[in-house]
């Protein structure tokens, strides 16, 4: 079973949107977004009422699973995780 962390991106601090890095991969042609410290990379999805949703996956290993909580935790970011 895999899992995925959700966040909206209103809820993203200004300065980690600041320096965000974030391009379309080749293959899937997935609107990706990186940022500082975040170990996992997301990907953007606007929503039908325009809300911005960025989904990562949620890992499996516990020391990766537990590096993105500590990150987002560490911004206030609040997140949903969907099984």
């Amino acid at each position: 079973m895999s899992a995925h962390a959700y966040i909206q991106y209103a809820n993203v601090p200004d300065v980690l949107i600041a320096s965000s890095s974030q391009y379309v991969d080749s293959v899937t042609k997935a609107k990706v977004i990186a940022f500082d410290g975040c170990p996992m990379c997301g990907h953007l999805e606007v929503l039908s009422d325009s809300r911005i949703q960025i989904e990562f996956p949620f890992p499996r290993s516990a020391e990766l699973r537990g590096a993105l909580v500590d990150w987002l935790m560490h911004w206030g970011i609040h997140f949903t995780v969907v099984m």
